[in-house]
C-alpha cells in the first residue's frame, strides 16, 4: 500500500473563493481576470444567458455583480480596461457644516473671552461637543475648522489662546465702524444674499400619531404611516434677493434652476449673472444707499488682475511700466513684487463696486463667515420654513410658488425685527475685540509678575544689582 497522502475529497478541504471586500477598489489586474473568466465561460458555453454568465464570473472571481457587469460592459464598448482612482475623495468637515454652525462655533470661542477665560482648543472642543445642536468633532477636525474660520494661536509665556487673525479683526472693526457712520448719515442700508431651495425640502421633524401600531392599522384608519417625500433632495432652485427695513425689494428676486449636482450653491453663480442682476436692481433702490453683501468670488470680480509671484517676470515688468513705474533693468523678481505690493491697493478695484459708485451708491462687504451680521439670513429662514411646511408635491414649479408666498410673508415689521437683532450681534462683535485685547494684556502682565519682571515683591533693583 502506498505511503503517499490521499488527494480524495474526503481528505482535502477546499476553501471557498475569497470575495473582494465591499467598497474596495478593483484594480486593472482584477479586471483582466474578470474578462479572462468571461471569455473562458463564453467559449465553453456559447449559448449561456448573460445573467447566468455574470453570476458565474462573480462566483469564480469573487467580485461583486455590479463591478463584473460594468467591467464587461466597458470592455465591450471601449475595449480598454482602466485602473480606478485609488484615492477616495472624502468630504472635509468644513464642507459638511453650514455657515450657521460655523458661526455657532465661533460664538463658543467668543463666549470664553466674554467670561474672561482663555479659550484653548480643548476647552472649545468640550463646549462644542456638549452642544446638541452642533455635530461632534475630533480635536483635529475642530482645529481645522477654527483655522478655516481664521483663528490662530496666540502665545503669552507658557499660555496660549485661540484668537482671530489680525486681518479679520481689522476687517470686522472697519465694517462696523463704517456701518455706524452710514447709519448716522441717514443712508438706507440694503442687504443681499443668495440661498437655495430643493424640490424635496420638507420639515426635519413631523408630528407622529403614536397610537398607530402597524401599517395595516394605519390603512384601516385611513392614515399615512409617514411623510410621502422623495428619497433625495431632487431639483434645486438658486435664489438671490435684496431687502431692507422696508422688506424685500419688489422686483429684486432672481431664481433659476440649478444645472449642477454639487453641494455648494455658490458654484451656480458667476460674475456675469450677478452683474446683470445688479443692473436691474439698482434703479429700485434709494439714492445714496449702502448695499451690504459678503465677499463671494462672483461679488468680487476685479476690473483688472494684479501680478502675483506666479506671473512671468516680463509680464510683471510690463504691468509696472503701464502704471508709469520707472526702474532699472535687470531687477530681481522679488524687488519687482515689492513695487507691485506698493501699487496694488491703487488698482485693486472691483467691477461691481465701480458700477454701483457710478450710480451714487456704495458697496460694503461683510467679513468672511459673519452671516449673523446679515439680517437677510433671518428672512431666508422664514421663507424656507414656509416652503418646507407647505411642500407636498415636491415639484420645482410648486416650490417656486411657495418661494414667492414665503417672501410675501416677510413683512417690513419682520424685517425691522431682523435688523434689530442684527444690531445686537454687531454690538457683541464690537465689544469682543476690546475684551480680547484686555484679557491678553492682563494675561501678559500676570506672566510678567510671576517671572518677577514687574512685581515689587519678586523684582530686584537694577541699581543695587550693579
Amino acid at each position: 500500500m502506498s505511503d503517499q497522502p490521499s488527494c480524495s475529497k474526503a481528505s482535502v478541504g477546499v476553501s471557498p473563493v475569497k470575495k473582494n471586500a465591499k467598497g474596495k477598489f478593483v484594480c486593472s489586474r482584477q479586471k483582466e481576470t474578470i474578462i479572462n473568466v468571461y471569455k473562458t465561460i463564453l467559449l465553453e458555453q456559447p449559448n449561456i444567458k448573460y445573467k447566468e454568465l455574470v453570476q458565474s464570473v462573480c462566483k469564480t472571481s469573487g467580485i461583486g455583480r455590479n463591478t463584473v457587469s460594468k467591467t464587461i460592459s466597458d470592455y465591450k464598448n471601449v475595449g480598454v480596461l482602466k485602473s480606478p482612482n485609488k484615492t477616495k475623495i472624502r468630504a472635509k468637515i468644513i464642507d459638511k457644516i453650514d455657515d450657521f454652525e460655523k458661526n455657532a462655533v465661533r460664538s463658543k470661542v467668543h463666549n470664553f473671552w466674554f467670561q474672561r477665560q482663555i479659550p484653548t482648543i480643548d476647552k472649545i472642543l468640550v463646549s462644542v461637543n456638549e452642544d446638541p445642536d452642533l455635530p461632534n468633532f475630533s480635536r483635529a477636525s475642530l482645529h481645522r475648522l477654527l483655522k478655516d474660520l481664521n483663528f490662530e494661536y496666540s502665545k503669552r509665556g507658557r499660555n496660549s489662546a485661540m484668537i482671530e487673525k489680525d486681518e479679520i479683526v481689522i476687517w470686522r472693526n472697519k465694517y462696523l465702524e463704517q456701518l455706524r457712520k452710514y447709519r448716522s448719515e441717514g443712508r438706507a442700508i440694503y442687504y443681499l444674499d443668495e440661498t437655495w431651495l430643493n424640490a424635496g425640502d420638507v420639515p426635519n421633524k413631523i408630528w407622529v400619531d403614536r397610537t398607530i401600531q402597524s401599517s395595516r392599522d394605519a390603512f384601516l384608519k385611513g392614515l399615512s404611516t409617514g411623510a410621502a417625500k422623495p428619497s433625495g433632495k431632487g431639483k434645486r432652485l438658486i435664489v438671490l434677493h435684496i431687502g431692507s427695513e422696508d422688506g424685500f425689494v419688489p422686483g429684486g428676486l432672481l431664481s433659476f434652476q440649478s444645472k449642477k449636482d454639487t453641494g455648494d450653491y455658490h458654484n451656480e453663480m458667476n460674475g456675469d449673472t450677478f452683474f446683470d442682476w445688479m443692473k436691474e436692481v439698482l434703479p429700485l433702490l434709494k439714492d445714496n444707499c449702502v448695499i451690504v453683501m459678503d465677499n463671494a468670488p462672483y461679488h468680487s470680480v476685479k476690473t483688472e488682475s494684479s501680478p502675483t509671484v506666479n506671473w512671468k517676470k516680463a509680464d510683471i515688468e510690463m504691468w509696472l511700466e503701464e502704471k508709469g513705474e520707472i526702474f532699472e533693468k535687470p531687477m530681481i523678481k522679488v524687488r519687482l513684487m515689492e513695487m507691485v505690493k506698493r501699487l496694488k491697493p491703487m488698482y485693486n478695484k472691483y467691477v461691481i463696486d465701480e458700477y454701483v459708485n457710478e450710480h451714487n451708491k456704495i458697496i460694503l462687504r461683510l467679513p468672511p463667515y459673519h452671516c449673523e451680521l446679515n439680517p437677510i439670513e433671518l428672512a431666508w429662514s422664514v421663507v424656507k420654513k414656509h416652503v418646507r411646511m407647505n411642500n407636498t408635491t415636491f415639484k420645482l414649479d410648486d416650490v417656486q410658488k411657495l418661494l414667492h408666498d414665503g417672501i410675501n410673508q416677510c413683512t417690513p415689521g419682520m424685517w425691522k425685527n431682523f435688523i434689530q437683532h442684527t444690531k445686537k450681534e454687531e454690538e457683541k462683535f464690537w465689544k469682543i475685540d476690546f475684551v480680547v485685547e484686555e484679557v491678553l494684556e492682563n494675561m501678559g502682565s500676570t506672566v510678567m509678575t510671576i517671572t518677577g519682571k514687574t512685581s515689587s515683591e519678586f523684582s530686584t533693583d537694577d541699581d543695587d544689582a550693579e
